[in-house]
């Protein structure tokens, strides 16, 4: 008795139900799926996310560095010639020592260089005291680059493009 007044006072809710609860279980694979699509999409747009920024505090990091660079270019940078060839430019490393043509030492710790490509940098101690190029920046400023080039009284140098 008391199951012939459930059914007749719940029937349609138990007959609902069965078919909700049996659409779930025949449709578990393609929610599983979904699930997992909006997990890698979450992943992918996290991802993104974080190469954006990188890629803004990158920009952010040559904007300053440019404006260094320029700083060094104005107030007089030494440049930096090839040593086999004295009227070619040669292109500033991190790392490496900068000679006096005459006396072929090191020049001096703290000389600013730099380059015809934009690259200018400071003459830091290695480990070992050795003056080397270090805190480099970059500007884009071709022209300001050829201008302190030109402020080079008498002497004609020449710039050739690096090669790789």
């Amino acid at each position: 008795m008391n199951t012939n007044r459930i059914w007749r006072k719940h029937g349609s809710k138990i007959i609902f139900g069965s078919l909700i609860a049996g659409s779930l279980v025949l449709s578990s694979k393609d929610i599983t799926s979904n699930m997992q699509s909006l997990s890698q999409a979450r992943t992918t747009i996290a991802f993104n996310g974080q190469q954006q920024m990188l890629l803004e505090q990158q920009l952010s990091y040559e904007q300053a560095a440019s404006k260094i660079a320029e700083a060094r270019y104005k107030s007089g940078c030494t440049i930096v010639v090839a040593k086999k060839a004295a009227r070619s430019l040669a292109t500033l490393v991190k790392g490496e020592t900068v000679l006096d043509r005459t006396t072929k030492k090191s020049l001096p710790i703290n000389t600013v260089v730099c380059d015809g490509n934009g690259n200018t940098g400071v003459l830091i101690a290695d480990r070992e005291g050795v003056p080397v190029v270090g805190k480099m920046a970059f500007t884009g400023n071709r022209e300001l680059a050829i201008n302190q080039v030109k402020k080079i009284r008498g002497a004609k140098v020449f710039y050739y493009t690096p090669e790789k």
